[in-house]
């Protein structure tokens, strides 16, 4: 796809949205705002990251040359604290009981979002050092016996991303009643979604990807030790409110869609690196469950969002997938002075 039209394509969704936000009305007898802004919620969340990578040079009916890398970070504790249209999120990953089988990962996760019924930008950091093998077992004969994974803890990954979701439906139907309950959904509702995203993300190791075993059989690819990607992306889907017993509610939304990426591929024999530019696939499904009362709300959400880098020789599958357990209350607060001068600003209303 021509990436002058991607470019172009994202900058009417960022102006579309800008102009219908600030007109934006919603229809009571579908969702209401509480009055009561702050929301703080505490959350436990299971997460998942992996990085699969595959070679098509050498005939491996068997799979043995496939790479898993996975990260041993998944239970994380966090804070989530709504105020009005911002949303701040910050985890801290708990205690592993299996760092002597698959090692130990650094992990730090922060997010922050705003924006209104009509669009939301998120904003996020991911950063992981230390990953496991999870197809050990098709190299190695010790670890039926053992259990021990194949660890590389000088492995690292970073992501900075930045999403940008617009609502063609957002007088009836409200995306963050689902997610942050600063809204009500008091009828089942649907949405088209419009989505346009940036990111960039690095992955490096101080040796191959490839563990010794199976390194030939990636050929020219074998000494790969680092790839960044910049990518943007525009796409499409859809997401819907289920509401029961006014109280009781379930979210589904997908998105999916092309992607340009500029890719740069780091080898260490010979020392080099080289530039590609490729057109992708990539998307984002999230789901949520919960009950939400006038003055705290139960949630249970989950969420997934994958990446392809794939070239001539080798695939690579990013993958993020999270489940979260929240609860939370809204404070009764008076709006401060400072505060009440932002929102008169025009840029606020716009919001």
């Amino acid at each position: 796809m021509n990436r002058i039209v991607i470019i172009f394509t994202m900058m009417q969704f960022c102006f579309l949205g800008i102009q219908a936000q600030k007109n934006a009305t919603c229809d009571s007898s579908y969702y209401v705002k509480y009055k009561d802004k702050l929301i703080i919620a505490i959350f436990q969340s299971y997460r998942s990251y992996g990085m699969d990578l595959s070679q098509q040079i050498t005939k491996d009916s068997l799979k043995q040359s496939n790479v898993n890398y996975s990260a041993e970070s998944n239970l994380i504790s966090g804070i989530e604290i709504n105020y009005d249209k911002f949303n701040l999120s910050i985890g801290f990953k708990n205690p592993s009981g299996q760092v002597k089988q698959k090692g130990d990962t650094k992990f730090r996760n922060i997010g922050l979002n705003f924006g209104g019924d009509k669009w939301i930008l998120e904003n996020s950091y991911r950063s992981y050092k230390g990953f496991y093998n999870k197809n050990t077992v098709s190299y190695d004969t010790s670890f039926k016996r053992t259990g021990i994974y194949d660890q590389y803890p000088n492995i690292n990954s970073e992501s900075y991303k930045t999403k940008f979701l617009f609502f063609t439906n957002s007088n009836k139907f409200s995306f963050k009643s689902g997610y942050s309950c600063i809204c009500h959904q008091l009828k089942s509702a649907f949405s088209f979604v419009l989505s346009g995203n940036i990111y960039y993300n690095r992955v490096n190791s101080d040796s191959s990807f490839f563990p010794l075993p199976v390194r030939e059989y990636y050929g020219s690819q074998k000494s790969l030790n680092g790839l960044n990607v910049f990518a943007f992306s525009v796409y499409g889907g859809a997401s819907a409110n289920l509401v029961l017993w006014k109280s009781f509610f379930m979210n589904l939304t997908l998105i999916i869609g092309p992607e340009e990426q500029w890719r740069n591929y780091h080898y260490l024999e010979p020392h080099s690196s080289k530039t590609l530019f490729y057109t992708s696939i990539s998307g984002d499904f999230r789901a949520s469950i919960g009950l939400n009362f006038k003055h705290f709300f139960v949630l249970l959400n989950g969420s997934s969002d994958f990446s392809w880098y794939n070239g001539s020789q080798v695939s690579y599958l990013s993958k993020y997938g999270a489940v979260n357990f929240l609860i939370g209350a809204r404070i009764p607060n008076k709006t401060p002075k400072f505060y009440k001068k932002f929102q008169e600003n025009k840029w606020y209303k716009k919001f």
